[in-house]
């Protein structure tokens, strides 16, 4: 994202969300607030209103060190645990959901894959590469910028 330009990020593209900002807000607003939703039984949290590339950076940032740290506390029998919360908006709203873990993890899943790919299909659409089309690549530079952020810690430590 840090490498496109400021009006291709922001620019209108009729699209589940107006823009590629918008688009990469919405995925990291639906992890953050469906891992809250899990751990509080509320669907509360506001949606973030920035579209400074810098917030958003913060952002994903601090949704992928949670749900990182959230996965490896992981306990292999909380994948089915229940979970209770109730709807706060759309057709469902007012209504009780029992829900489990596996079930919201499979539709981070999907979430993922609608809006990533959209985002990958609008890069495509300018003749941009998009910066991500796999699993396997995703993880290794993730890794990396995880070992970056680590060694410069252990520098200002």
């Amino acid at each position: 994202m840090g490498k496109l330009s400021k009006a291709t990020l922001t620019k209108d593209r009729g699209a589940s969300h107006p823009s590629i900002l918008d688009i990469f807000v919405h995925i990291l607003d639906d992890k953050k607030s469906w891992f809250y939703t899990y751990q509080t039984g509320k669907q509360d949290l506001p949606e973030t209103k920035t579209r400074s590339l810098t917030d958003v950076r913060k952002l994903e940032t601090e949704v992928d060190k949670y749900i990182h740290n959230f996965m490896r506390k992981l306990e292999p029998e909380s994948i089915n645990k229940p979970f209770r919360f109730t709807v706060s908006s759309g057709p469902e709203k007012g209504q009780l959901i029992t829900w489990s873990l596996k079930g919201m993890l499979w539709h981070q899943v999907e979430e993922e894959l609608q809006h990533r790919g959209e985002i990958n299909a609008l890069l495509w659409q300018e003749n941009i590469d998009p910066p991500v089309t796999s699993w396997w690549r995703w993880e290794k530079a993730s890794e990396e910028k995880t070992s970056r952020e680590n060694k410069i810690r252990k520098r200002t430590v």
